[in-house]
């Protein structure tokens, strides 16, 4: 690992370090002097901030691993409410660790704030009183507020809305800035085995695979210290490779539909994530590569896929229901790579297929509409007080009595809003039933003759 100092010199950050080591050393003597004159009128808090990756957290702790403080550390992890920061105020906390103190040492204690941007999100009470922890108490009002005489260093991104800001405004703010191309290369030259023997265009792309995140440099420098054999441009490249998860299940089921996987190697040709997206790949992509075969071979054969891809989801619901999770991985077994072994042993000299001719499944969206209609049905049944059959031959009744386009004609829309009033139903909902009705039914279904004078229709309802 590369050591923080010759880090330092190299992203030049070398006075920002020397800076917060004066201000942390310093920042006794400052304390004493507020808690002798009964005023706080020091800065208590250090803002570092910057894109993530640049190192901020290790950066911190090594200042107050050289400077002997004891840390107190709060991450995204921890509850950091209004409670926690009325108890590390003076009146909780000590300035010095006590285990210490027993072996004659002292050693002070910091406050560390890391993912600081995390605050920010829900509940804002936390943060409104860390900046009434950490600001000066120069008004009287101020002077009645917690104080802690502990530094406490903060963590955040390049994002600052309102509140961030004020805290910034409180504190000693420093800047990481992200390394640059040429800082990086710098160190990939005195740090990486072998990094000089790679051409050019292969040195680029390790920067830019980097991007200025050093945990990405540190751990290509340990792969290189622990496993150097990997060291190659052939390895080096796979794990370069950005992965788009759309992309990586097109790829999966274009393996599929182009060769036979044996089911040995299902957990290692495909994730547990992406089994329900390549299997709804597969199954939508399968009737391209037959649909020119004779109706008497295709039909039998899809036939008997669609009783796989049933028997498995059947499986399926079992294993949930039950939680037979020794199952689990049945469904996908039986549904993809079983079905696929049937397709290949059938079809020898199917049509070929290229990556951009995979097209990604729309039976999700397709679920979610029937699901978000089903929804909509049931809501408008609840303010109707109606049955689901009911509403449905209302509504067409209405358009068969006023015709057809008649919700869509603005001088009708006082009187709709004004008849659905009292159901809470707006002309939003009516149209968008209107388009339900439309996609599902013939517009003079349900009714053959019409009486005018059914007891549900208002005569408050008059349309042009």
């Amino acid at each position: 690992m590369i050591q923080q100092t010759i880090l330092n010199n190299y992203l030049e950050r070398t006075h920002i370090y020397n800076e917060i080591c004066n201000i942390l050393q310093n920042f006794e003597k400052t304390s004493q002097q507020d808690r002798l004159s009964k005023k706080n009128i020091h800065k208590n808090g250090i803002y570092i901030y910057g894109t993530p990756g640049t190192g901020k957290t290790k950066f911190i702790l090594d200042i107050l691993k050289t400077l002997n403080y004891d840390t107190i550390t709060y991450d995204a992890g921890c509850v950091r409410n209004k409670a926690l920061f009325s108890n590390i105020d003076n009146d909780h906390i000590s300035n010095y660790n006590v285990l210490d103190l027993l072996k004659r040492k002292k050693r002070k204690i910091a406050i560390f704030m890391d993912e600081i941007d995390g605050m920010n999100n829900g509940d804002k009470g936390g943060l409104d009183a860390l900046i009434k922890l950490i600001r000066e108490k120069k008004t009287k009002k101020q002077k009645t507020e917690n104080t802690t005489m502990n530094p406490i260093i903060c963590v955040g991104n390049n994002e600052h809305d309102k509140k961030i800001r004020e805290l910034m405004h409180v504190c000693h703010v420093f800047e990481l800035k992200t390394p640059t191309e040429s800082q990086l290369h710098t160190i990939l030259i005195e740090h990486l085995q072998k990094y000089t023997s790679f051409n050019v265009d292969f040195q680029i792309q390790i920067q830019q695979y980097i991007q200025g995140d050093l945990r990405k440099l540190f751990f290509l420098q340990n792969l290189s210290i622990y496993k150097p054999e990997m060291i190659k441009e052939e390895t080096l490249g796979n794990i370069f490779h950005v992965k788009i998860l759309n992309e990586d299940a097109k790829t999966s089921t274009l393996k599929l539909l182009k060769s036979p996987i044996p089911l040995d190697d299902h957990n290692i040709f495909m994730n547990e994530t992406d089994r329900t997206t390549i299997s709804l790949l597969w199954h939508e992509n399968i009737p391209r590569l037959i649909e020119k075969e004779p109706g008497y071979v295709k039909f039998p054969f899809y036939k008997n896929l669609l009783n796989n891809i049933c028997f498995a989801d059947y499986i399926g619901r079992i294993t949930f229901q039950s939680q037979i999770w020794q199952f689990n991985e049945m469904t996908s077994l039986i549904k993809t790579f079983y079905n696929n072994k049937l397709f290949h042993d059938q079809f020898k000299n199917h049509p070929n297929i290229e990556l951009k001719d995979i097209e990604f499944t729309k039976v999700l969206t397709k679920y979610s509409t029937e699901y978000n209609n089903q929804n909509f049905l049931q809501s408008l049944c609840q303010r109707m007080n109606m049955d689901k059959k009911d509403v449905l031959c209302f509504f067409q009744e209405l358009r068969i009595i006023f015709g057809d386009n008649y919700y869509t004609r603005l001088e009708n829309y006082p009187a709709l809003g004004f008849y659905f009033q009292k159901d809470f139903i707006n002309v939003l909902d009516i149209k968008r039933i209107y388009r339900f009705l439309d996609k599902n039914m013939k517009k003079d279904d349900f009714i053959s003759e019409i009486d005018t004078e059914e007891p549900y229709l208002d005569n408050n309802l008059e349309l042009n």
